[in-house]
C-alpha cells in the first residue's frame, strides 16, 4: 500500500484537536443501568471503575444516580463505583409499599451482602447519610468508612401541621414535579452547576412518571428513628461535609459538629457550599475524601 504522506500536514490540524479531546470522551459515555430484584420490585444502578475498594454512591431525596456523574468520573479509577437510584426515583421501580431511609439501608445491605462486597465506602446525601449510617452499624467488617454530605441523620423536631400540609399540596397534582424542580435549584444558592436547567428537565420528566411523587412525597415525611438510633453504632472513618450556605440547614455548621461529635470523623465546611457539594465542586469533594480511603 502507497503512504501519501504528504497528507499529514494537512490533516494535523483535524487529528491534533482529536488526541486532546480524547481524555474527555469516557466522561461523556453513558453508563448502562442495571438492576437489583428486591422482593418487592427492581433497584436501578450504574457500575463504572475497577478495583480493591467498592463505593457506593446514593442521592438525596428526589434527585438520581446521574447527579453523580463527575465524581463518578473522578472515583473509577480508585475502585468500582455504584451509583444507585432510589426506589420509587430515576429508573428503579414504583412498586415498593414504603419509602424512607431505613428502606433504603436495607436494599443497600442486601446489595452488599448478595454480591459479597468488601472494602465498602458509602457517599451518601441528605436523608440517605441516615441510610449509611443504619448500613455501616450493620455491616461493620464489611464498610469501612462513609462520606456524608448535607446530611440528614436525626429527627430533629416534629414536623408541624401546617407545613405537612404545605408540602402536600405544593408536591401533589399536575405541578408538583415542576415544584420539587424549583425547590431543587434553590439548594444552589451561590454557585448552581452550568448545566441546572438540564437537570431540572430531567427531574421533572423523571417525576412526572406515575408513581414518582408519591415515592418522593413519602420520602420527605419518612421519620429517621430507626438510623438515628443505630447512631451509637457507626462510629469509624468518616467524612462530613456541609455546605455553609445549605439552605436546608438552620445553622449548617452546627449540625456538622453534633454529627461529628456524635459518630466522629473529620468535617469539610464549603464556604459557598449548598446541599449538594459534590455537584458544585466535584474536584474539591474528590480531593477532599480521598484520605478515607488512600492511607498514607
Amino acid at each position: 500500500m502507497k503512504v501519501h504522506y504528504h497528507y499529514f500536514p494537512i490533516l494535523l490540524p483535524i487529528l491534533f484537536p482529536l488526541c486532546l479531546w480524547a481524555d474527555d470522551f469516557p466522561k461523556n459515555e453513558k453508563p448502562i443501568t442495571s438492576y437489583f430484584a428486591l422482593e418487592e420490585g427492581k433497584i436501578a444502578y450504574t457500575k463504572s471503575g475497577s478495583g480493591k475498594q467498592n463505593f457506593i454512591l446514593l442521592p438525596g431525596i428526589g434527585d438520581r444516580k446521574e447527579s453523580y456523574s463527575d465524581l463518578v468520573h473522578l472515583l473509577k479509577n480508585d475502585g468500582n463505583v455504584y451509583t444507585f437510584d432510589l426506589r420509587g426515583l430515576g429508573e428503579s421501580d414504583v412498586s415498593f409499599t414504603s419509602y424512607g431511609p431505613k428502606e433504603t439501608a436495607l436494599d443497600i445491605l442486601s446489595f452488599i451482602q448478595k454480591n459479597n462486597l468488601q472494602n465498602v465506602y458509602i457517599i451518601a446525601n441528605s436523608m440517605t447519610a441516615a441510610s449509611a449510617v443504619y448500613i455501616q452499624s450493620k455491616e461493620k467488617k464489611r464498610v469501612l468508612g462513609m462520606v456524608l454530605s448535607g446530611p440528614f441523620v436525626r429527627d430533629k423536631e416534629p414536623m408541624s401541621w401546617g407545613l405537612k400540609s404545605m408540602l402536600q399540596i405544593a408536591f401533589r397534582g399536575p405541578w408538583g414535579p415542576s415544584a420539587w424542580a424549583k425547590f431543587y435549584e434553590s439548594l444552589f444558592p451561590i454557585q448552581p452547576p452550568k448545566d441546572i436547567e438540564e437537570r431540572k428537565e430531567k427531574l421533572k420528566e423523571n417525576l412526572k412518571e406515575e408513581g414518582r411523587m408519591v415515592a418522593l412525597r413519602s420520602m420527605l415525611f419518612a421519620p429517621k428513628e430507626e438510623c438515628e438510633n443505630e447512631l451509637a453504632n457507626a462510629k469509624g472513618n468518616h467524612i462530613i461535609i456541609m455546605g455553609l450556605k445549605d439552605p436546608d440547614f438552620t445553622n449548617p455548621e452546627e449540625e456538622t459538629n453534633w454529627i461529628r461529635d456524635t459518630i466522629g470523623g473529620k468535617v469539610y465546611l464549603y464556604e459557598n457550599g449548598g446541599h449538594y457539594p459534590f455537584v458544585e465542586e466535584p474536584n474539591r469533594f474528590y480531593s477532599d475524601i480521598k484520605s478515607l480511603w488512600q492511607k498514607k
